[in-house]
């Protein structure tokens, strides 16, 4: 007998529809019709689910094998916060309270100058010194283009 049909017998056993055991695990009805026809398996957690709903062994629904003995209860969601833990003592006149004062950290501002690079650049200050260079350059130019 595989899983698949160990699930539908305690489904039916039950009077349980798919529709119903998919709303109380949070899936679909398909997923419980491919678990029922063998297309694919429950995964760990929604295996103790349904040993929970269907009140039966994991092991039973995972291997078919009944286990003799009293089940334990299926933990699925445990306290996620303590509120306060309470250690008492062994001797009870030994009783030390330790305080323990704990400082914000301080974040210190260092004010350190910023170094910036600057590059200067040196221009041409006579307009007519630039006029010139540019004349020399199309000369050049133009005698280069004629000659090849």
């Amino acid at each position: 007998m595989s899983i698949g049909e160990r699930i539908t017998q305690l489904r039916t056993e039950l009077n349980i529809p798919q529709t119903e055991l998919a709303r109380m695990l949070d899936i679909s009805r398909q997923a419980v019709s491919k678990w029922e026809n063998d297309q694919s398996s429950p995964d760990t957690i929604h295996l103790i689910k349904l040993a929970d709903i269907l009140d039966t062994d994991i092991e039973y629904l995972a291997t078919g094998r009944k286990s003799y003995g009293r089940r334990p209860p299926v933990v699925i969601k445990t306290t996620e916060t303590i509120e306060r833990v309470v250690e008492k003592p062994v001797v009870e006149t030994v009783e030390k309270v330790v305080e323990r004062i704990v400082e914000k950290p301080t974040i210190e501002v260092v004010e350190k100058p910023v170094i910036r690079k600057v590059y200067r650049t040196k221009y041409v200050k006579n307009p007519i010194e630039l006029i010139g260079i540019g004349v020399v350059s199309f000369i050049i130019g133009l005698i280069l283009g004629l000659l090849f």
